[in-house]
């Protein structure tokens, strides 16, 4: 099955590490024109000097969640595109900490970028999407979103709240051929897993996921890459969770 993406613009928030870098490399290389965000405004410029990337079209764009002037400008940037055919809401964070230890300032921050950006994002894009009659949107929860554990309190707020978001956006963009889905990755080898599992907590949790191994971030980009393409025609409003079968056994 081929998935082409040429003549089509894509928007991926968090498009410069893990997941996100992979669902970038992965519409590149199908055709698309990508724009993808990121915080660290050093390594967006390093990324858009490249000799690489330079005869690559992509553009990375500085998007920080916790800055009015920030999302502001970059919506301002976006809202310019003639046409954009996907929208990739990737960007998150994640802290642990018990509900007793969890303080207010790691509280806002995490719903501010996990929950409130998508939804910032999404809203302006919708408006764009609606005119053109067609779209797709697909928003990176968790499977900390249909499960959770101990220290998972806040995280799984926002991620549980993003899979409600997304039932409910695609219900009111259904009428204008929009299709809004929401991937729920399990463990991916990526640097924010392994900083937060740490080495021997990844030997115990690999034990007990079905398949015996965290997932690549190239099996997250496969999937957003089928649900966002001319291949989907009718799926919408679903929780499409990867996760080598963690939550099912």
């Amino acid at each position: 099955m081929n998935i082409d993406f040429e003549n089509k613009t894509v928007v991926v928030t968090g498009g410069t590490r893990g997941i996100g870098a992979a669902m970038v490399a992965a519409f590149l290389e199908s055709g698309a024109k990508v724009y993808a965000t990121g915080t660290d405004i050093q390594v967006l410029n390093e990324l858009n000097e490249s000799e690489k990337l330079k005869s690559k079209p992509i553009e990375y764009l500085y998007l920080d969640f916790t800055s009015g002037d920030s999302v502001n400008g970059c919506l301002e940037i976006l809202s310019k595109i003639d046409r954009i055919d996907v929208l990739v809401n990737n960007a998150g964070v994640n802290k642990i900490d018990t509900i007793d230890e969890v303080a207010d300032e790691d509280w806002d921050w995490m719903n501010t970028v996990n929950l409130k950006g998508p939804f910032l994002i999404t809203r302006t894009l919708a408006k764009k999407m609606k005119v053109q009659n067609s779209g797709r949107v697909v928003n990176i929860s968790s499977i900390f979103g249909v499960v959770s554990k101990e220290k998972r309190a806040t995280y799984s707020t926002t991620k549980w709240g993003l899979i409600g978001l997304t039932k409910a956006i695609a219900l009111d963009l259904a009428p204008h051929n929009i299709l809004v889905n929401v991937v729920s990755p399990g463990f991916v080898d990526t640097e924010l897993t392994r900083r937060v599992l740490g080495e021997k907590g990844i030997d115990e949790l690999v034990e007990r996921i079905p398949q015996l191994r965290l997932a690549n971030c190239e099996e997250i980009a496969k999937t957003v890459l089928f649900l966002t393409s001319e291949h989907n025609t009718y799926i919408t409003g679903q929780n499409i969770i990867v996760d080598g079968g963690f939550t099912s056994a």
